[in-house]
C-alpha cells in the first residue's frame, strides 16, 4: 500500500501553559492537496515530553473523542511525526 504524502503542514502556535494549560500549538495537515484536517495538537506531557493529539470533540458524557482517527499504526506515525518536525522548525526559527 503506498504511504500517504502529507504536502503541506501548517503551525500556529497556542501556549495554554500561563493558565495551566498543556497545549502548545494547533497545527493543520494537507494530505495528498486535497484533503485538509485541521486541529491537531501539540501537547506538552506529564514528563516534559511532547506528543501529537488528533482532534477531538466532547460528547455530551463529558468524555473527549477523537474526531479523526487514523486506521493503521504507520499513518498514525507518519502525521504524528510530520507534525512533531514541522513544530520542532517552528520552535528553532523562534
Amino acid at each position: 500500500m503506498p504511504s500517504l504524502n502529507i504536502t503541506d503542514v501548517r503551525i500556529y502556535p497556542f501556549d495554554t501553559s500561563p493558565a495551566g494549560g498543556k497545549t502548545l500549538a494547533y497545527a493543520d495537515i494537507v494530505i495528498e492537496g486535497k484533503l485538509l484536517i485541521k486541529g491537531i495538537h501539540v501537547v506538552e506531557g506529564r514528563n516534559g515530553g511532547l506528543f501529537v493529539g488528533f482532534p477531538s470533540k466532547k460528547g455530551k458524557d463529558d468524555k473527549w473523542r477523537e474526531t479523526v482517527v487514523p486506521l493503521d499504526s504507520e499513518t498514525k506515525k507518519l502525521i504524528r511525526d510530520k507534525v512533531m518536525e514541522a513544530y520542532k522548525r517552528y520552535t528553532v526559527d523562534l
